[in-house]
């Protein structure tokens, strides 16, 4: 690792209550891939607002995503500006060596156009498949990320429905993919679901982020979802999930990609914060 013991520890701050990821249960997932999914699993999918499949990439699928990341992370392509560090560590950019900057990486997004490795795995025909079947319709893109939780200090993502995050009517259906790159543990940061919040949205505060407000989370039922890598959470872009800090001495990279229908219907900014926004509504986190 390339930040010293005294380091990490300077960027260690719990800001979020201690118990709120907490969980009694431990998502289930389908074994050996992507061909066992069934109609049963897409109608799971509908009423439980995710899906854990299993094994769904092999290892060289896997090594050439990790591949595709350090492309963009090492700056292969002179132009890509979709790098965000830490922001704890926005301060110190400047001063970072080239091994703590690649170890102080947060996000990578919207990497597409740019690096060809990333783009087959987003439309890798297995996994569109499985898309189109919980869409129902032809699956298109709308978002490509890589998630990077550094070993030992990387940030919490607060509880969050991602469709706050765009600009769609509440009848479209929006599909996350989540895909392990490392193992994904409750020690280093892995997903957190509320089954079943998929169902109504929940109005966004921007405190830690623009985020669910930590009293509105329903705690006693958050299901952890660890993942081997290679393994895939496909989650309902209304559902409540969210990513606890890494302290662990244990990276833990993921790819998450969202899809959306290509009919689907937009809305504008506004339209869509008098659904999620907070602000006007008279009411307080």
């Amino acid at each position: 690792m390339s930040f010293t013991l005294d380091q990490i520890k300077t960027f260690r701050k719990l800001d979020y209550p201690p118990d709120l990821y907490q969980f009694d249960t431990i998502a289930a997932g389908i074994e050996d891939g992507f061909e066992h999914v069934s109609d049963e699993d897409i109608e799971f999918f509908h009423h439980q607002g995710y899906l854990v499949v299993k094994d769904a990439f092999n290892t060289a699928e896997i090594e050439s995503a990790v591949e595709g990341i350090h492309n963009l992370i090492e700056k292969k392509y002179s132009d890509f500006r979709g790098v965000q560090i830490e922001p704890k560590l926005l301060k110190q950019v400047d001063d970072l060596t080239p091994s703590q900057y690649r170890n102080a990486v947060r996000k990578v997004y919207n990497y597409l156009d740019y690096e060809p490795l990333l783009k087959e795995i987003f439309y890798a025909p297995k996994l569109l498949q499985i898309v189109a079947q919980m869409i129902d319709a032809q699956p298109v893109h709308l978002q490509d990320m890589a998630l990077l939780k550094p070993a030992g200090f990387g940030t919490e993502k607060p509880w969050h429905q991602d469709c706050a995050y765009f600009n769609f009517s509440l009848g479209e259906t929006v599909v996350g993919v989540w895909i392990a790159l490392d193992e994904a543990t409750a020690n280093n940061g892995c997903m957190h679901v509320i089954p079943g919040s998929h169902k109504a949205p929940q109005l966004h505060f921007k405190k830690r982020d623009w985020q669910i407000c930590d009293t509105d989370i329903d705690r006693d039922k958050d299901v952890l979802v660890p993942l081997n890598p290679g393994s895939v959470l496909f989650f309902d872009g209304m559902i409540h999930h969210g990513t606890a800090a890494n302290h662990s001495d244990q990276q833990r990279w993921a790819l998450q990609f969202h899809y959306r229908s290509i009919n689907a219907v937009n809305i504008t900014a506004e339209e869509r914060l008098e659904i999620f926004g907070a602000e006007g509504k008279d009411v307080t986190c």
